[in-house]
């Protein structure tokens, strides 16, 4: 595959990718148990630990990661709310693993967390700002974890107009596939200022507007993942 930006892909060995890739599902990474033992006072904490980004452990974060990037073989790919940029660690060593490359581009809209993505992988092509409004270039996937899930709105009504008018943006900046992660408003203790959706409704609305559409309650009680693809 014919990719752009060819300076900013990184190779790594496949050998070495598949055993990382199986010690992480067995989970005997080392790495990994170091990383979710980091304390507040260590200086590894903000680059390395979980916690700062949301999860429990390593292990947990990557599971979330690779439940969003199934089917993904390498190409380009834009992360939604990138944070510290470890999804690009994940779809890098997919990529590899399938003898590709990938042409990886990110927003958020922390500029403390995206110059750790920068520092921790290498990265220079981090954007700053809303992507709402931001200028952003088509890529094959568009991958959004963690954005949807804080209230932005007065009302529940108008999170939901905001939430599709927003997957409607990033159906917009993808040719092949929309991926992204909500919170299960079934069975589950709902907390204030966090947004929740029921699954059944989400998937007839992206149904009706989108056709291809995939969902998966298989990571939690409290998450939900959707992909939407561009069938040509």
């Amino acid at each position: 595959m014919k990719v752009k930006n060819e300076s900013q892909i990184e190779f790594m060995d496949k050998e070495q990718l598949t055993n990382k890739i199986l010690n992480n599902l067995v989970g005997e990474n080392v790495d990994q148990a170091r990383c979710d033992s980091l304390q507040p006072t260590d200086p590894d904490y903000m680059m390395y630990s979980p916690i700062p980004v949301g999860y429990n452990t390593t292990a947990e974060q990557r599971f979330l990661i690779q439940n969003l990037l199934v089917g993904f073989a390498g190409g380009s790919l834009l992360d939604i709310g990138c944070g510290r940029c470890d999804l690009y660690d994940v779809a890098r060593e997919l990529a590899a693993l399938n003898g590709d490359l990938i042409a990886y581009s990110a927003i958020d809209h922390n500029p403390i967390m995206t110059q750790l993505g920068e520092v921790k992988w290498g990265l220079s092509n981090i954007n700053v700002g809303a992507f709402e409004t931001a200028k952003l270039n088509m890529h094959e996937w568009v991958v959004a974890s963690g954005v949807f899930t804080q209230r932005r709105c007065a009302t529940e009504d108008e999170d939901l107009r905001k939430l599709f008018d927003d997957i409607d943006t990033l159906y917009n900046l993808s040719t092949q596939v929309v991926s992204f992660n909500l919170l299960n408003s079934i069975n589950t203790h709902h907390h204030e200022g966090f947004f929740y959706t029921h699954p059944g409704l989400v998937m007839d609305m992206l149904i009706e507007k989108y056709q291809f559409v995939n969902i998966r309650c298989n990571y939690s009680k409290d998450v939900y993942t959707v992909l939407i693809y561009k069938l040509q």
